[in-house]
């Protein structure tokens, strides 16, 4: 068992901190929610069908339980215009951005997307979620729509 959950955990634990960056947390709060989750996983290892996708759950609620307050939307958009210019800058300014954008999003929806860039297709989502397909599809249709508009919007006014 250590060796299937420590060859798991070394390749999962990176894409799952991740996960919880596009649900809104920073890179120190979605490190802490993933490793309460593995922890948890290592106590049910044995019980576990799916981990990838029961972790992503208990990592989601780890984080919403723990979470203080999140950034403005606004003190994000501060920062990243207060950043150097370069790629590694723009990069790191373009990641922020979406991660603020996504931040802003309806729960759902935001949840949606972080499961859609982790890789899962809406079946997978849907039943994770207990809700249907369609139901996903929805919600990720409003999430792109609603993103795309702000990213156009911050887009327009870098520009102006």
């Amino acid at each position: 068992m250590d060796g299937e959950f420590s060859e798991w955990f070394e390749e999962d634990f990176p894409r799952l901190v991740g996960f919880l960056m596009t649900l809104g947390a920073g890179r120190c709060a979605a490190e802490d929610a993933a490793q309460t989750a593995c922890a948890e996983a290592y106590t049910h290892w044995e019980d576990i069908r799916r981990p990838r996708a029961w972790v992503r759950k208990v990592a989601t609620r780890a984080f919403y339980r723990d979470q203080k307050a999140a950034l403005s939307t606004a003190e994000s958009i501060r920062r990243i215009a207060a950043r150097t210019c370069g790629d590694h800058a723009e990069q790191v300014a373009e990641r922020d951005l979406v991660l603020a954008a996504l931040r802003t999003l309806p729960p759902r929806q935001r949840e949606v997307m972080a499961w859609t860039i982790d890789g899962f297709r809406p079946e997978q989502i849907a039943l994770e979620l207990r809700t249907t397909p369609e139901t996903v599809r929805k919600s990720l249709q409003r999430a792109r729509t609603r993103l795309k508009g702000m990213l156009e919007a911050h887009a327009e006014r870098r520009f102006e």
